[in-house]
C-alpha cells in the first residue's frame, strides 16, 4: 500500500498522468406478463438486468482526453453466464471527438426525441436495434455539432458486408444536431453499402427529430425514411412525451411504421401501417432506486389477429 502511494505521489510531482478508473453498474429486477399478436400468453417475474460498468479516464493534457467504457451484463440468475455488452473508446480534443466502439446503439427516434419509456417500441413497432462495430468523428460549432460515423453490421469489423449469400450492409451516418436551452434539434442522412436486388436491403434514410422541455413536461416528435433496394419506402415516426411531478415522472410513446411497395414485392405481405403506444409511471424512491410500471400496445405486424401488449412492475438500482 505504501509503495503504491509513493508511486502516485512520483506521478503527481513528476506530471505524468494516470488513469482515473470507476466501477458503476444497474440491478433490475420485476415481474412482466405479455400477450403476442396470436394470442399467446406468458408471464412470471425474474431478473430484468445485472450490469456492471467500468469506466477508464485519463487527462493527456492540452485539453485532449480518452474515455473508455467496458459493459458486462447478462448475469440473469444463478444458471445466468455473464456476457460483454457495449465496448467503447473516446478520444475527446478541444475541437473534435473521435469515438470507436463495439456496441448495440439505440434507437435514433427514441434517443433523439427524448423518448424516456424503460420498455422501447423497438422491435415492436419500430426497427429493431442491431450489435455495429462502428468508428466516428463529431465537431461541435457552438450549438451545432457535425459529425460522421460509420457502422459495420453484427460486430464484424471488416468482415460485416461483401460475404458471399449475405444481405450484412455497411452504412455511413452523417449527423447535425443543434441544441440551445430547452430546444433541440437533430436531422441525419444513412447511406447503405452492399446493396442488390433483395427487396429487403436499404438504399438510405433521411431523417429529422425535434425535442422541447417546457420545464412542465418535455415533448418530442422525429420521422425516419428507409428507401428500399428493391422498391417502396419504409417510414417511421414517433412522438414523445415525458413529465416529472415530484418524485413521480410520466413517460409516453406513440409511433408508427408504414410500409409502401409494389404488389410484386417479396415485402408485399408488409404493405401497411403498424402502431402502437407505451405508457409508463416511474417513482423515485431515492436517487439510486425507483420503482417502474408500464403498458404498452401495439400491432406487432400486418396481419396479426389482435395486437400484441405488455405489463411491466420493475424495481431499479443504480450504483
Amino acid at each position: 500500500m505504501k509503495k503504491t502511494l509513493v508511486a502516485l505521489a512520483v506521478l503527481a510531482a513528476s506530471g505524468a498522468s494516470f488513469a482515473q478508473v470507476s466501477l458503476t453498474g444497474e440491478f433490475a429486477y420485476g415481474y412482466l406478463a405479455t400477450t403476442s399478436g396470436t394470442g399467446a400468453t406468458a408471464s412470471g417475474g425474474g431478473l430484468d438486468t445485472s450490469l456492471l460498468t467500468f469506466g477508464v479516464k485519463e487527462d493527456l493534457g492540452g485539453g485532449t482526453s480518452v474515455a473508455v467504457t467496458m459493459k458486462t451484463d447478462g448475469t440473469s440468475g444463478r444458471s445466468g453466464t455473464i456476457a460483454n455488452d457495449d465496448q467503447m473508446i473516446d478520444v475527446k480534443t478541444s475541437f473534435a471527438s473521435c469515438k470507436m466502439a463495439s456496441w448495440k446503439p439505440g434507437n435514433w427516434l427514441q434517443g433523439n426525441t427524448g423518448y424516456a419509456g424503460w420498455y422501447g417500441l423497438d422491435g415492436r413497432v419500430l426497427g429493431a436495434r442491431g450489435i455495429y462495430d462502428s468508428i466516428g468523428v463529431s465537431v461541435p460549432v457552438g450549438p451545432v455539432t457535425l459529425s460522421a460515423t460509420a457502422y459495420e453490421p453484427n460486430g464484424l469489423l471488416g468482415e460485416g458486408s461483401g460475404n458471399a449469400g449475405t444481405v450484412l450492409q455497411q452504412n455511413t451516418t452523417l449527423g447535425l444536431g443543434y441544441a440551445a436551452g430547452a430546444l433541440s434539434l437533430s436531422a441525419g442522412y444513412v447511406t447503405y453499402a452492399n446493396q442488390n436486388a433483395t427487396d429487403s436491403t436499404s438504399k438510405s434514410i433521411t431523417r429529422a427529430a425535434a425535442k422541447y422541455d417546457f420545464g412542465v413536461a418535455a415533448i418530442g416528435a422525429g420521422v425516419a425514411v428507409t428507401s428500399l433496394a428493391g422498391d417502396g419506402t419504409n417510414t417511421q415516426t414517433l412522438v414523445s412525451l415525458s413529465a416529472p411531478i415530484g418524485a413521480l415522472s410520466v413517460n409516453a410513446g406513440w409511433a408508427s411504421n408504414k410500409t409502401d411497395v409494389s404488389a410484386t414485392s417479396t415485402l408485399a405481405a408488409s404493405n401497411g401501417t403498424k402502431t402502437g403506444y407505451q405508457l409508463g409511471l416511474q417513482y423515485n424512491l431515492s436517487k439510486r432506486t425507483y420503482g417502474i410500471l408500464n403498458y404498452g400496445n401495439w400491432l406487432n405486424a400486418v396481419g396479426d389477429a389482435q395486437n400484441s401488449n405488455l405489463t411491466a412492475l420493475t424495481l431499479v438500482h443504480d450504483f
